[in-house]
């Protein structure tokens, strides 16, 4: 049995490169910022999994029509030329789509028109009326239709309706979709680079702001540009941001919690400023961005907190036991830490705290972040 032959398709890795770096922008950047979605068109659609759909559709065509089957006779060819027509149909479609969302015109020119044309004129309206049901025009495959050849038949009004042949190469008709595809996938990432641009220069100027903006204003600023990032840690919540605010002045432990936002949101500005560049760019990202991106944050420290209790009871590292007070564990939790530390005031009093408010999480957690820190300090961690 002989083996089928094909036609060499449109350039798949090329155009899946492009199609992976558009939703590589979607999901990193339009699917968690509210800034980047107020640039688009973000409706409850885009909300779902709408993109994502389109996007692996329209890879699939793409994989369809890297290769085009080539048929020995009229009645085999016309059900692939149906078929393919179609998928190259569909693909216009998803493009206009595309734009449609980040706010383009739709595609137009040549490339666009004679797809359109021979899919309407072959699988769409092969008998075509006007909407007072006026004859048009009317098209029917020929016999050589076949192989490497696309060829039919026309009759319309604007030529009287004498007959016409009309013959297209495959390998023409792949080149012009592949243009047309290569042609807007470009445009389309150069539009969502231009954007993200936007948003880079938000995120560089919020940094900048940092010595002088208000709390307030930080958190309001973060809620437009990064909302994301309140969901690092159930600490960095609006409401408690501003609780842990409004109590510095009475206890460290606040204070901390508030310098450890300040310091990680840095960092995760810093993070993205960095990852955006690279993506305009077109680089591959950095293995390890770690001594780029490290940010000092003043940390006032509890006075006497540089001394190390030396004590029999005080292990040299306690990560796993530590890591369990956060669980509340029936073991290391914090009668165990109220036994094992009940010689150093500091640590203690901590922990007191700690007992005491065990069923409000929120002060639960800043307890346990400011004894991270106490216990870092101190050599243990």
């Amino acid at each position: 049995m002989s083996q089928p032959e094909f036609i060499k398709g449109i350039d798949k890795d090329k155009i899946i490169r492009l199609s992976e770096k558009i939703r590589e922008a979607w999901n990193d950047y339009f699917l968690e910022s509210r800034y980047c979605q107020q640039q688009i068109n973000f409706g409850p659609e885009e909300r779902t999994n709408h993109m994502g759909d389109l996007l692996n559709y329209f890879d699939d065509t793409i994989e369809l029509l890297e290769q085009i089957p080539l048929k020995p006779n009229y009645q085999l060819a016309l059900y692939d030329t149906v078929s393919v027509l179609q998928l190259i149909y569909i693909g216009q479609d998803l493009i206009d789509e595309l734009r449609f969302v980040f706010k383009m015109p739709q595609s137009s020119g040549a490339d666009k028109l004679l797809i359109r044309t021979l899919r309407n004129e072959l699988t769409g309206h092969p008998i075509s009326r006007d909407k007072k049901n006026n004859f048009i025009s009317s098209v029917f495959f020929t016999r050589n239709s076949h192989g490497k050849v696309i060829e039919y038949l026309r009759y319309h009004k604007e030529k009287d309706y004498k007959s016409e042949v009309i013959r297209y190469e495959w390998s023409e008709v792949v080149k012009v979709h592949e243009t047309y595809l290569l042609g807007n996938l470009k445009e389309i990432l150069a539009t969502i680079k231009d954007k993200l641009k936007h948003y880079q220069n938000q995120l560089s100027q919020f940094l900048k702001s940092f010595p002088r903006i208000s709390f307030d204003g930080l958190v309001s600023k973060t809620e437009h540009l990064m909302e994301v990032f309140f969901e690092h840690s159930s600490l960095y919540s609006d409401s408690n941001l501003r609780y842990f605010f409004q109590r510095c002045d009475l206890h460290q432990r606040y204070s901390h919690c508030i310098n450890c936002f300040i310091r990680d949101l840095k960092r995760d500005l810093l993070q993205v400023e960095m990852d955006l560049k690279q993506f305009r760019a077109g680089e591959l990202p950095m293995e390890n961005l770690k001594s780029v991106h490290q940010v000092k944050t003043k940390i006032v420290f509890t006075k006497g907190s540089d001394k190390i209790i030396e004590s029999k009871q005080i292990e040299r590292n306690i990560r796993y036991q530590f890591s369990k007070l956060r669980d509340k564990h029936p073991i290391f939790g914090i009668d165990y830490f109220i036994e094992t530390y009940k010689d150093d005031p500091e640590l203690l009093s901590e922990l007191k705290h700690m007992q005491s408010v065990i069923g409000d999480d929120r002060e639960f957690f800043c307890s346990y972040e400011y004894l991270r820190h106490l216990f870092t300090t101190k050599g243990l961690l």
